[in-house]
């Protein structure tokens, strides 16, 4: 009987929470669309200004991600120092995130390098 009453309170939430979360990727979209159109204004200057910012960030996670492959190198070859592999483990989670961010990262620098060279061409 118990069962018979969760049931339409699961559902209920479900249908109510589904909304929000189709909403919740349109403004992403609506977010990343907003940042080029604001971007497109700067200058030369604040694109290569940008960029050069980016890439500091950038060399800041490769030397985190070379760290942390040292590290799983490490416990891959001494596994008896994380015998159920959790370090292990939650390093290459760590490192895969990291690398994620790096490749966005270039890709913004990527389109800030685009920008300036558009902006030279039409000068």
């Amino acid at each position: 009987m118990n069962k018979n009453i969760f049931i339409p309170f699961i559902l209920m939430g479900m249908l109510l929470g589904l909304p929000q979360f189709v909403l919740a990727s349109e403004g992403s979209q609506e977010r990343n669309s907003s940042w080029k159109l604001e971007m497109q204004d700067w200058s030369i200057q604040d694109h290569m200004a940008a960029a050069k910012d980016k890439e500091a960030e950038a060399q800041s996670l490769r030397s985190r991600v070379r760290h942390l492959g040292e590290r799983i190198a490490h416990f891959e070859k001494k596994p008896q120092f994380d015998p159920k592999g959790m370090q292990r483990n939650s390093m290459k989670l760590i490192a895969s995130t990291l690398t994620e961010e790096l490749n966005r990262l270039n890709k913004e620098i990527a389109w800030h390098f685009r920008q300036a060279d558009h902006a030279m061409l039409i000068e």
